[in-house]
């Protein structure tokens, strides 16, 4: 039985929605009638728009002759005469209903206490502590045999005690009755903690009822409020691979690129001392922060761990950053947070340079979407909003505060997560933090800020957005590595606006030669970035010739001595793999060299360039 009323408090008319050429409604009897389950499946509904729509598609409905509060009086009128043994209620509103949960509702009347059941239930393990605290997502509590022995819509049981790491259930609705228990349910008066809670299950525990719960897995989507349309509309989108529809109106609006921006931002001396102000509207109960830094702050912690005001069950991770990031690598740190934690976190928080903020960013969309991140190198590719996530800079220049990419290496090649889900939710500048930067470090990653300015500026993909923030970058970067006016407090705020504006500057163009080569040494040979870019940009004066000869000035100003040789001793299928990874990043060359860039550049063009570092 699926009881459907029309006029639904939250979102009326819902069930006469369209989700994919079919109203949800009739989506929700199909999907039951295809499990095989019933020997009949009736839509019970006080509306004529219903039972039409399903009558007129060759489904049985029933019009009730009254109405009801809830949909076990709707349904318990519907079987009062009817030869049943067990009746089975499915919301009018679950259109992914699927066998294996209806099967494993109906097994517990074939159990060894099957006697004692009044009637049966779903629930589902929810770890997400907005769900938790949603009123609208309905808790259970279970004994030790997992009959029911409360329902909520608050928290149950609630976290006094933050160190008990406890399981919460969603309450599915989805029913199935002995006959006499619904009949029974019925004929009695609704009390007190019933109408309290608007909770119907409640009424049979109140009179004595033996409810079983049987947990499943299967999360579905209920049609409670358009915004759960919507993600049932790309569900079904999914499903049906034929289904090709796009929502771009002409070719030419499609180049035009819709990219999100970092929404929040804090700029100044000491900022980092205002985090705990800053995150505390987006704590989400006893879900933890989670602070990954980078290990090279482990054995100084007066400078950032002890500045962390850390509660509850947060969590400080140190990460060490000697190696470039692995796809491998996060996974592994997201593995950990969800084999020690209940509840998705409240949050991630990146403290480091370019390594640690890319990891952030990664972690923080690997704990809402399946797989391996390994699955999401590429454009475009995440599905699932990320969970909240901060940047704070160490070092300045590499632009991954801003940026809308996290560059990892993967099995197969090195290359970023670029998505929409991708930028920070907020980001901290705080210029204290940078100014014990090893000075070799501190000249590698701001190099790094100024090969994007003079890769974007160069690049056939410039525009006014990528030209005017490349412009001011380049001009900071020039005021910094070329002059001697700055102090070092100036300086640093001012690598920290260049880094911030040579990030955006990409953000609607695209890098080059040396990114692209600088990304197959790291896959080989772990080259860290800033120095690789570096190492690699100061033989391409074939290709920026005015912007290699600025950087030859900046190295010989600052005394920085590049290492020699470093593709001395590498093997013919060593350098084989660089090529193939480099040229694998096609958006990087057109940049570089335009539409024609496969008659400009070539693998043995590309091997002699590695040779020569």
């Amino acid at each position: 039985m699926i009881p459907a009323r029309y006029a639904a408090t939250r979102f009326p008319g819902k069930l006469m929605q369209d989700l994919g050429g079919k109203t949800v409604i009739r989506r929700t009897y199909e999907a039951t009638i295809e499990t095989g389950l019933f020997d009949d499946v009736y839509v019970v509904t006080d509306s004529d728009i219903i039972f039409q729509e399903i009558t007129t598609h060759g489904g049985k409905a029933i019009m009730s002759k009254k109405e009801h509060s809830c949909g076990s009086d709707r349904i318990a009128e519907a079987v009062e005469e009817m030869d049943v043994d067990i009746v089975v209620n499915v919301q009018g509103d679950e259109p992914f209903t699927e066998r294996e949960s209806l099967e494993k509702v109906l097994s517990v009347f074939y159990g060894e206490d099957s006697d004692r059941i009044d009637l049966a239930s779903l629930m589902t393990p929810i770890d997400d502590w907005d769900d938790i605290m949603n009123p609208n997502s309905v808790k259970v509590i279970v004994d030790e045999n997992n009959y029911a022995l409360y329902f909520s819509r608050a928290p149950i049981p609630y976290p006094r005690d933050k160190e008990i790491n406890y399981t919460y259930h969603k309450h599915k609705g989805v029913y199935a009755f002995r006959k006499q228990a619904i009949l029974d349910f019925y004929h009695l008066p609704m009390r007190a903690l019933e109408a309290s809670e608007k909770i119907e299950c409640i009424r049979y525990l109140e009179y004595g009822k033996n409810i079983k719960m049987v947990e499943t897995q299967h999360e579905g989507v209920e049609i409670d409020t358009p915004e759960d349309l919507e993600r049932a509309k790309k569900l079904i989108n999914k499903q049906n691979p034929l289904n090709t529809k796009t929502v771009t109106t002409s070719k030419e609006h499609a180049v035009h690129k819709n990219f999100p921006m970092v929404p929040k931002v804090v700029f100044g001396k000491g900022a980092f001392n205002q985090i705990e102000d800053i995150i505390s509207t987006e704590r989400k109960g006893i879900a933890p922060f989670i602070y990954l830094i980078d290990d090279v702050f482990q054995n100084d912690t007066s400078f950032i761990e002890d500045r962390i005001p850390l509660s509850s069950t947060d969590e400080i991770i140190y990460v060490s950053t000697k190696e470039e990031p692995k796809t491998s690598q996060v996974d592994q740190i997201v593995f950990t947070i969800k084999d020690n934690y209940e509840f998705i976190p409240s949050g991630i928080i990146g403290i480091g340079g370019g390594s640690i903020l890319d990891l952030s960013k990664a972690v923080a969309i690997m704990l809402t979407n399946p797989g391996s991140a390994a699955d999401y190198q590429g454009w475009d590719l995440v599905k699932n909003k990320a969970v909240f996530h901060v940047g704070i800079p160490t070092i300045s220049g590499t632009g991954a505060e801003v940026s809308r990419t996290t560059v990892l290496t993967g099995p197969e090649r090195k290359l970023g997560i670029n998505s929409d889900f991708t930028p920070f939710d907020q980001v901290i500048l705080d210029p204290e933090l940078i100014k014990d930067v090893p000075k070799n470090q501190w000249f590698y990653t701001g190099m790094d800020c100024y090969i994007h300015c003079i890769e974007s500026l160069d690049g056939t993909y410039l525009n006014a957005f990528s030209q005017s923030y490349g412009e001011k970058a380049l001009d900071l970067c020039k005021e910094i590595f070329l002059e001697n006016s700055l102090d070092k407090a100036e300086a640093d705020a001012k690598l920290m606006m260049a880094s911030w504006h040579g990030g955006m500057s990409i953000a609607y163009s695209q890098v080059g030669v040396a990114h692209a080569m600088s990304y197959g040494l790291a896959y080989v040979l772990g080259t860290k970035h800033g120095i690789g870019n570096c190492i690699v940009f100061d033989k391409l004066e074939e290709y920026y010739p005015e912007g290699v000869a600025v950087f030859k000035k900046m190295k010989a100003y600052h005394n920085i001595e590049l290492p020699k040789g470093v593709c001395a001793n590498v093997t013919e299928e060593q350098l084989n793999t660089m090529t193939s990874v480099a040229l694998s990043l096609e958006p990087l060359w057109e940049n570089a060299l335009g539409k024609d860039w496969k008659s400009k550049i070539n693998d043995d063009k590309l091997k002699d360039l590695y040779r020569s570092l």
